[in-house]
């Protein structure tokens, strides 16, 4: 699986790269990010306690398969560690790329089933779904999960550091839309102990 280490390598490079059009590419020294290492379900939910970020609706990856799949996927490439917006038909919303990954909790607070949005096709959000499975705390009794009007999928990942703020803040963004039922999908990309990966499988970023 030599490609899985080549191909997480990549995925980083083109993360940093991305956020050039619209923001200043920032340092794994300023966000405090570490080199990635393998996590549990156990690992990942105490971490988000720790820092008090949302510990429901976190879903990962089903298997190493399923995360090397996906991420090949060019439309979700271009979107890593940040948000997409699905319609309630499944239909991937069109984002500003010129802005930074963080950009949209204005557009995310005035979301509106009832009025238009451009879309992007290659991605639907159940084929997202189709290789991701839910982790940690259940969700909510009163969850939107049924019949949302907008899904809304962030990526992040533990080795991130504080990058994850950036990330997790657009929960606010979502409680604050009153006029929408937004599903809101935490998807972790770290490694999991789970995939029993080798050395040699293990991705490092320099």
């Amino acid at each position: 699986m030599k490609t899985l280490v080549t191909l997480l390598k990549v995925l980083m490079v083109v993360f940093l790269l991305s956020a050039a059009p619209g923001c200043r590419v920032y340092t794994h020294l300023m966000y405090g990010m570490t080199q990635p290492k393998e996590q549990t379900p156990e690992d990942l939910v105490g971490f988000l306690e720790k820092n008090k970020f949302p510990a429901t609706s976190l879903y990962m990856f089903v298997d190493s398969a399923s995360y090397v799949r996906m991420m090949k996927h060019p439309v979700l490439g271009k979107n890593l560690l940040t948000h997409m917006i699905f319609t309630r038909n499944g239909i991937l919303l069109m984002r500003d790329t010129t802005n930074c990954q963080w950009w949209g909790a204005e557009f995310i607070r005035k979301l509106h089933p009832d009025s238009s949005y451009r879309t992007t096709p290659g991605l639907l959000v159940d084929e997202v779904l189709a290789q991701i499975k839910p982790f940690g705390k259940s969700l909510p009794p009163d969850t939107v999960g049924k019949n949302p009007d907008f899904t809304i999928i962030v990526t992040w990942a533990r080795f991130l550091g504080k990058y994850n703020y950036r990330l997790f803040d657009l929960e606010k963004a979502v409680t604050a839309n009153k006029n929408a039922r937004i599903r809101l999908i935490w998807l972790n990309i770290d490694m999991q102990k789970e995939w029993h990966l080798t050395r040699h499988h293990k991705v490092s970023v320099r």
